[in-house]
């Protein structure tokens, strides 16, 4: 069993108190997409990106699926394509594992078993109480995914292309501020118009359904997203499963919450359909 790390840092820690804020911040209204096939949500704490990942999850709760695949970020650099064979526990209750579909991924040996990577790894953790608030019964497998190339982008997408499964793709857009190195020199009359405009344009490109000119977007142009790899991915398992459709659902920075302008992240939530 996996333990909740991050509870009491990202999202509460007690069961009444993340259903209290999961119950506040599902107030939001929101379009309904029963037949999306995936989401791109943030992965901050919640008090800063709640909101967002909330409104997203709320336009898919319509769904008929039970199985989701949620693709995460290597925020520790561990350096592998990692997955889990555990289930997960949150102050909600116990996650768990489709172990079948973990058992055919790592056959294949692209996708590794390794809890310790997973142990540390914040931006699947935090998808969870989302899903356990929505939906009763569902079985999911995490990814964690290190900056890989396009061709094994490709591959992966090959393998993961299934019907029956829904996919997650966790993403923070632009990281601003000296903490992150990325103050350009433009940004510093209104940091958060900035962010919000830059982040608009990197929208504007996973619109275009291309994860190659996606991730070459990123790379030209030195952005801080820290999830590109997943929301690549996601794109090109979106092509193969045909899909037409992206729709943007939620929008929001960190400054609404933190009102301070020096470090900025943006948050943005699109569905997939």
């Amino acid at each position: 069993m996996r333990l909740p790390e991050f509870a009491g840092a990202f999202y509460p820690s007690t069961k009444d108190e993340l259903k209290a804020e999961l119950n506040l911040l599902f107030q939001a209204k929101t379009e309904y997409y029963n037949n999306a096939l995936g989401i791109i949500v943030p992965h901050a704490g919640y008090l800063f990106s709640g909101q967002v990942a909330a409104k997203t999850y709320k336009a898919i709760s319509g769904t008929k699926k039970r199985n989701f695949v949620i693709l995460g970020v290597d925020h520790q650099r561990a350096g592998i394509i990692a997955t889990s064979k555990e289930d997960w526990q949150t102050p909600l209750g116990t996650a768990k594992i489709d172990r079948a579909f973990s058992d055919y991924l790592t056959k294949e040996q692209a996708i590794i078993q390794d809890e310790f990577a997973l142990k540390k790894e914040h931006s699947i953790e935090v998808q969870i109480p989302f899903l356990q608030y929505l939906f009763k019964d569902f079985e999911f497998i995490p990814i964690q995914l290190p900056n890989i190339s396009y061709k094994e982008i490709l591959e992966l997408a090959k393998l993961l292309s299934e019907e029956n499964y829904f996919f997650i793709a966790t993403s923070d857009l632009i990281h601003y501020g000296s903490s992150y190195n990325f103050f350009p020199k433009e940004s510093l009359y209104d940091p958060n118009d900035y962010v919000k405009n830059l982040d608009n344009e990197i929208i504007k490109q996973i619109c275009k359904f291309d994860g190659k000119a996606f991730l070459n977007y990123t790379k030209d142009k030195d952005l801080t997203i820290c999830g590109a790899t997943p929301i690549a991915l996601l794109l090109e398992i979106a092509k193969n499963l045909r899909c037409k459709k992206i729709e943007k659902i939620a929008y929001d920075t960190s400054f609404s919450s933190s009102h301070d302008a020096s470090t900025i992240v943006g948050y943005g939530g699109l569905v997939i359909f």
